[in-house]
């Protein structure tokens, strides 16, 4: 049977009585709707109610369904497989309308849903062979590293990839210079001074510039290097004729406390006695032209003499001067060098 001709068949007969959809629905119980749909092809009558409906048309059965009268002709059973058949077309026609619209929501959500991260391990060869940590949203592609840089693809959305690099970055410690807020990972000592999530709309690039160490300290180093010198050296009393002996050693290797540590040993030979004046250790910062030392521990001193625990040098062509002179039974004026 062709449903489209029986459809056909039905509307005309419809129209030859001057019945509306409405009306003859009305006369075999039934809505509008499921006349409009035989007449189009989408479904056929059902066995209950053909009869009624040739009457209603002054036709048959036989005549409706487009099938020669014979003896036999189960019509229950020809008209189900005929309705299974639109069935089957229907659904093929919702899977080809489906399917595209499916995956374009599984691809809008790939895009918008989060999934996280993963702290991938990478190789870092630029000032040192180690591996580092680097947080990459999941299903991201193509890593590519150039000396102090990786990247990463991704086909997910903007927003949400910004989202989880933030939420890697969170658990990294926040470390400020420079007016500027950096990343420092102090289980593989690399500093995330950069990232940034940029592309267009097939894919985005995730990107991280990395820095050696702890990437403030570099900057204090630097600027410390400039006012002290070479580093790690030891200051000593700027005077032959001096009974003093005095070593301060401020160290850039290490910090304590956010500070650089730094030690102090003064030991007076005079020509009755020597002795110990003071043993020390700590830690000491640079603010403009002074450094500031903070006795943390004072292991030797001499009763006689009270020492602080603050010691600031006012810093002078590399040279430290002592500005509250807290040995000046000894010396009236220590300069370091």
């Amino acid at each position: 049977m062709d449903n489209n001709k029986i459809g056909n068949f039905i509307a005309n007969l419809r129209k030859k009585k001057n019945l509306t959809q409405q009306e003859l629905g009305d006369k075999l119980h039934i809505t509008d709707k499921a006349v409009s749909k035989w007449e189009r092809g989408l479904s056929l009558p059902d066995i209950t109610i053909l009869e009624k409906l040739a009457d209603v048309l002054d036709t048959d059965i036989y005549s409706i369904l487009q099938i020669e009268k014979k003896e036999n002709i189960d019509i229950d059973k020809l008209l189900q497989e005929e309705k299974n058949k639109i069935k089957k077309i229907i659904i093929k026609k919702i899977m080809f309308i489906m399917i595209p619209i499916i995956i374009i929501i599984c691809i809008i959500l790939f895009k918008l849903l989060p999934f996280g991260y993963d702290v991938s391990h990478v190789r870092y060869t630029h000032n040192e062979n180690k591996l580092i940590n680097l947080g990459v949203p999941k299903f991201s592609f193509y890593m590519k590293n150039n000396e102090d840089s990786y990247s990463y693809k991704s086909l997910r959305g903007k927003s949400v990839l910004k989202s989880e690099v933030k939420g890697y970055l969170n658990t990294l410690e926040h470390i400020s210079c420079n007016n500027t807020t950096y990343y420092y990972d102090n289980d593989t000592d690399i500093t995330i001074v950069d990232y940034s999530v940029k592309g267009n709309i097939i894919y985005n690039t995730i990107s991280y510039s990395i820095k050696n160490r702890n990437y403030c300290d570099a900057i204090e180093i630097n600027e410390y290097k400039e006012k002290l010198g070479y580093l790690n050296r030891i200051y000593t009393i700027y005077s032959e004729k001096s009974n003093l002996s005095i070593f301060f050693s401020p160290k850039l290797e290490r910090k304590e406390e956010n500070n650089w540590i730094a030690n102090l040993e003064i030991y007076y030979q005079g020509e009755k006695e020597n002795k110990v004046i003071e043993v020390s250790s700590g830690t000491f910062e640079i603010k403009n032209d002074e450094l500031i030392y903070y006795r943390t521990n004072i292991e030797e001193k001499d009763n006689n003499i009270e020492i602080p625990n603050v010691s600031s040098f006012v810093i002078k062509n590399r040279k430290l001067i002592l500005k509250e002179n807290y040995l000046e039974d000894y010396e009236k004026s220590i300069v370091l060098q």
